[in-house]
């Protein structure tokens, strides 16, 4: 019996990416375009973009070297030089907001499993929603302009400043400033403090936060300015708190003025 090998690529894989969508928190199976400079990707079977390859600096033979070596090698494994790429991916269905994402190679040790690193996309305003959803629709302006790539954090209010905020939901500002979130899992009843019988509304804060000096058509990686620390006067950040409160199957239109 005589086999014919077609082809053979055997080669360590640097990482995968997850896209995933921020209401269901499920992977996105849908094409979407994602922009890696520095690498090449494939998007496999199951949904995830892997990174199958680096590519070195035009001139930099050490560092193509590393490369070849850390792709070729699997015992022992060398150890390549860190490296951090940025990325884009936008939806061609129009269904997700594009933005920035930011990988870090290599991503980790060989004798941990391995898993793939996830990117939230945010909705779009035009995505449905679900009847028993608790949602915002927000308008958000600066100086009179609609605010594009502000990044949305619906949380929970904090009890103690200590704590990490708890995240109940997400979104992004499209072009127009518009933003959808939407909170999933808010119990239509809960059991009543002091004099109510039961509470059909949660606390919430919303917490807005934009790049003020993000060009024209220019895109941020939401979670980097999300988690950003309050930031200090002359950075660029500006960022708005709201106290509200949001109820299952409730959509509330607001309309947000960043300072």
């Amino acid at each position: 019996m005589t086999f014919t090998v077609l082809e053979a690529d055997v080669r360590r894989a640097w990482a995968a990416l997850r896209f995933v969508d921020a209401m269901t928190r499920r992977t996105i199976d849908t094409p979407l375009a994602v922009d890696l400079p520095g690498a090449r990707l494939r998007r496999n079977p199951r949904g995830l973009w892997v990174v199958l390859a680096l590519e070195a600096a035009p001139g930099d033979a050490d560092g193509a070297a590393a490369i070849a070596a850390y792709e070729n090698a699997f015992h022992p494994v060398p150890v390549p030089p860190q490296r951090s790429l940025t990325g884009r991916v936008a939806d061609p269905l129009g269904r997700f907001l594009a933005r920035r994402f930011a990988l870090t190679l290599p991503r980790q040790p060989a004798a941990t499993p391995f898993s793939a690193v996830e990117v939230v996309l945010d909705p779009s305003p035009a995505q449905p929603l679900l009847s028993t959803w608790a949602a915002l629709r927000l308008a958000v302006t600066r100086a009179g302009l609609p605010a594009p790539q502000a990044a949305v954090r619906v949380r929970s209010p904090l009890a103690n400043p200590d704590d990490p905020p708890v995240v109940l939901g997400r979104g992004m500002t499209d072009g127009r400033g518009e933003a959808l979130v939407a909170v999933v899992g808010v119990a239509q009843v809960r059991p009543g403090q002091d004099e109510l019988v039961v509470e059909r509304e949660i606390p919430v804060e919303i917490v807005v936060s934009v790049d003020a000096g993000l060009a024209a058509g220019g895109l941020v990686d939401p979670d980097v300015l999300a988690d950003m620390a309050d930031p200090p006067l002359g950075l660029g950040i500006a960022r708005l708190t709201v106290a509200r409160t949001m109820a299952s199957g409730r959509i509330e239109t607001l309309a947000l003025n960043l300072p």
